[in-house]
């Protein structure tokens, strides 16, 4: 887990849902030349990045647990917070564990422009996120091929 100094109008528009501009300013954080793609460069040397904005929100019907999955080809995956007051939230934890293990490492929701890094199928890792059942969970989950 590390920290990430991230622009204050990205932090202005998580606080006003401005999603549009997120998914702009990701789209230039996670070009070659952006700073996403060099911060994570250091860790696995990859080609491209692909994202999505989630948001988990516990007032959500059809909120549920995720299930394992590994993210397939893909070397490395990060899950970059944009979530404010991560402490109101319940649950949400992301788990990672090596294939075929019982055992997991689990991370509660965390505040925003903090990111975990890890590994993915490709190093035999595989995660899922549990169900939101209280507040709302908001992060940039990404994968580097």
């Amino acid at each position: 887990m590390d920290t990430l100094a991230l622009q204050d109008a990205l932090y202005k528009a998580t606080l006003s849902c401005d999603y549009e501009f997120i998914d702009s300013a990701f789209k230039e954080l996670t070009h070659k030349e952006g700073n996403l793609f060099k911060y994570l460069s250091q860790f696995e040397n990859f080609q491209s990045i692909e994202f999505i904005l989630s948001l988990r929100d516990s007032e959500n019907s059809w909120e549920e647990d995720g299930i394992w999955h590994d993210d397939g080809s893909r070397k490395l995956a990060f899950s970059l917070s944009l979530t404010k007051n991560s402490h109101l939230i319940e649950g949400g934890l992301l788990e990672i564990r090596k294939k075929d293990e019982l055992e997991s490492l689990k991370i509660p929701p965390f505040e925003f422009g903090e990111i975990v890094v890890f590994k993915t199928g490709t190093s035999g890792f595989e995660h899922k996120i549990n169900q939101v059942t209280l507040g709302k969970r908001f992060i940039i989950a990404g994968w580097c091929s």
